[in-house]
C-alpha cells in the first residue's frame, strides 16, 4: 500500500511539473481583436476604422495561406517563405500608415517597434528543447 501511495505522489508531482513548464503556445488574437486594439490605441475615427478593416481584409487571406505553408514547410522552405511574408506585412503597414495622422503614425511606428522587439526576444528552437518541430 505504501508503494502505491508513493507512486501516486510521484505521478502527481510529475504531472504538476509538466503543466508548470513555460513556453506553452498562446492563442492567436483574432483579427477583430487586433483591429479593436489598434483602434483604441491610435484613436481612429469611423472613416479610419473602415479603412483599417478593409486593408486587413485585403491581406488576411494571403497571411492565412502563408502561415499554413510555414507550419508545413521544412526549414529551407521557411527561409524562402519568410521574406515573402515580411514583404506582405510591410505593404499592409504602409497602407495603414498612409491613412493615419502624423501623431497616429508615430504611435503606430512605436507599436510596430515593440512588436518587433517581442519577436526578437522569443526563444530559439534550441532553447525550446531542440531544432526539430514535432511531426517533422
Amino acid at each position: 500500500m505504501r508503494k502505491l501511495y508513493v507512486l501516486l505522489v510521484v505521478l502527481a508531482a510529475t504531472i504538476g511539473a509538466s503543466y508548470a513548464q513555460p513556453g506553452g503556445q498562446r492563442q492567436r488574437m483574432s483579427q477583430e481583436d487586433r483591429d479593436k486594439q489598434m483602434i483604441e490605441t491610435l484613436g481612429l475615427d469611423e472613416a479610419q476604422q473602415k479603412k483599417l478593416t478593409a486593408i486587413n481584409e485585403k491581406y488576411q487571406k494571403s497571411f492565412t495561406e502563408m502561415r499554413e505553408q510555414m507550419q508545413k514547410a521544412t526549414d529551407e522552405e521557411r527561409r524562402e517563405l519568410f521574406p515573402k511574408m515580411r514583404e506582405q506585412m510591410e505593404k499592409r503597414n504602409k497602407e495603414i500608415r498612409a491613412m493615419l495622422t502624423k501623431e497616429q503614425a508615430e504611435k503606430f511606428d512605436e507599436m510596430q517597434k515593440k512588436r518587433q522587439e517581442r519577436m526578437n526576444n522569443r526563444r530559439t528552437p534550441s532553447e525550446r528543447g531542440g531544432a526539430r518541430r514535432p511531426g517533422k
